[in-house]
Formats: C-alpha cells, structure tokens, sequence
C-alpha cells in the first residue's frame, strides 16, 4: 500500500474521531444552557436561505493515484463566497491553491481550482451540522522544475475538474461557524495526465 493510501487511511480515521468527539459532546449527559447558548443553537438552526457566507479554509493535500508517485503530500487554502437558495442548501464560488513537492526533481506542482459548488447541511437535533458537497470548474496546473540555479523550466495547463466532499460543522458564535471536511479532487489533464488528490482541511464561515 503506497505511502498516499495510507495518508488518505488516517486523514479519513481523524476527521472521523473529530466527528465523534463533536457528536459525544452534542449529545452528552446533562450541561447547563445559558441563553446566549440558546440564541445560538436557534441562529444556527434557522437555515441557510437567503444569507451570504464567506468562508476560508486551509489543510493538507494529499496526492492520490499516479500522481502520489510523482509529488509529496502539499499543502492547500483558499476562500469562497456562498448564497443559501434553501433552508439547507448554499450555492458558492470558490478559489484556493494547493502545492506540491516533486519526489524526483527540485521543483513543484501548483493546483489553482476555481469552481462552482453546492454543499448540502443536514439537519440535525444537535449543534453539530454534517454537510456533503459537489463541485466542478477550472483547475490551472503548473509545474516548475529548477533547471539550474538561475534557470527554471515551467508547463501550465488550464483542465476542468471536479470535487466531492463531505465534513461537519459546528456554530461558534451568532451564524459563525468552524468546520472540518474531506474533499475528492478529480482534474481531467490535456498535456498533464489526469490528476487526483484529496484535501483535508479546517475552515471558518462568516454570515455578511
């Protein structure tokens, strides 16, 4: 089983004991409620229709496929700006940039996914809110190889690509919220090969 396998293997058994944690704290033995904890739990409960959101995140990339025998496990951020269209449905466009470190060369691969997405926040009895989400757009690739000290080799490509997703959120204060969540990236490659990998990654959601 090769090293991005098993990365993929333990990013999924966290976000899991992240998950459960949270649900074990939901639904615990008894706790005092303050009201300020209960104008929460409503605000949070109310839906997403017809508020913006601006939400940042940043985690770990996980190469997958062929491409995890090329790159090394990076690193991705980026922020995106969402519109509820249902109670429990938010329609957003995002942007981030995720980077790589080549295994056999002193260079790296950049992805930049700008993209269109629909996440879905299941209701929930408690604070804890899990979501799914599907996405698809453009992704820029670029890799940049050091030829030589002052010279740098580089290939771009622009690809269409898509995402899958699933996480949990939790309200932090009025309609905030933090969040930690798993993503499948797919970018359908034209001079690059195809290209997969996976992201694990915390964010915040800001009401506007």
């Amino acid at each position: 089983m090769n090293r991005g396998i098993w990365t993929c293997l333990v990013s999924l058994a966290m976000l899991a004991s992240l998950a459960a944690t949270a649900l074990a704290e939901t639904a615990g033995g008894p706790h005092r409620e303050y009201p300020r904890d209960r104008a929460r739990e409503r605000s949070w409960r109310s839906g997403f229709e017809g508020r913006t959101y601006l939400r940042v995140h940043g985690g770990i990339s996980l190469p997958s496929g062929d491409f995890s025998n090329a790159v090394n496990t990076g690193l991705g951020l980026g922020a995106s700006l969402g519109y509820g269209i249902g109670r429990n449905t938010i329609l957003s466009g995002g942007v981030a940039y995720h980077r790589f470190g080549e295994d056999f060369a002193d260079g790296h691969v950049s992805v930049v996914p700008v993209t269109a997405a629909v996440d879905y926040g299941f209701s929930s009895g408690g604070r804890v809110r899990p979501w799914i989400s599907g996405g698809l757009g453009l992704y820029h690739l670029s890799e940049t190889v050091v030829v030589s000290p002052t010279v740098e080799a580089t290939d771009r490509e622009n690809d269409l690509g898509f995402n899958l997703g699933f996480g949990i959120a939790l309200p932090t204060s009025g309609r905030n919220a933090w969040g930690v969540g798993f993503k499948y990236h797919h970018i359908s490659g034209d001079t690059f090969p195809d290209t997969n990998f996976l992201t694990l990654q915390a964010g915040l959601s800001y009401p506007l």
